[in-house]
């Protein structure tokens, strides 16, 4: 239900992106990416707030955070420092996942707290393998 709810404002969030007004763009490459990344967020967005199956929901996931980490590296993004980490066991327990965040505490969001065989020890798997400071 918070996933649900947290996507549909991230649709509106991702939808208001204002990316034609990207200065400092002069072959207008970085609109296009931008663009394009807006309509991967919104669109993986929408999908996940209906999404009734739990796996489905984390690839929709997997799509909004690899478009937001794409996005926000093409545009520079200056407002603070955004890390991406990685977890080698994002689905079924074979598969890797990422997502970005603003801290580089683990707080695994594919694994949560309610992994059926580790629970809740699952919550810190995974590590920092980049991060994106452009507000030095």
């Amino acid at each position: 239900t918070k996933a649900d709810a947290a996507a549909r404002l991230l649709v509106v969030c991702a939808d208001s992106l204002k990316v034609n007004e990207i200065r400092g763009d002069s072959t207008g490459t970085i609109k296009i990416i931008a663009g394009l990344k807006r309509t991967t967020i919104s669109d993986s967005a929408r999908s996940l707030a209906v999404e009734p199956d739990l796996v489905r929901k984390k690839r929709k996931f997997q799509a909004i955070s690899d478009a937001l980490y794409d996005l926000t590296r093409s545009v520079a993004y200056d407002r603070m420092k955004i890390f991406h980490l990685h977890c080698p066991m994002a689905f079924n327990d074979s598969e890797d996942g990422t997502w970005i965040s603003n801290s580089s505490e683990v707080v695994n969001p594919y694994l949560g707290r309610k992994h059926p065989k580790f629970k809740d020890k699952m919550i810190s798997c995974g590590d920092v393998t980049d991060s994106i400071d452009f507000t030095k």
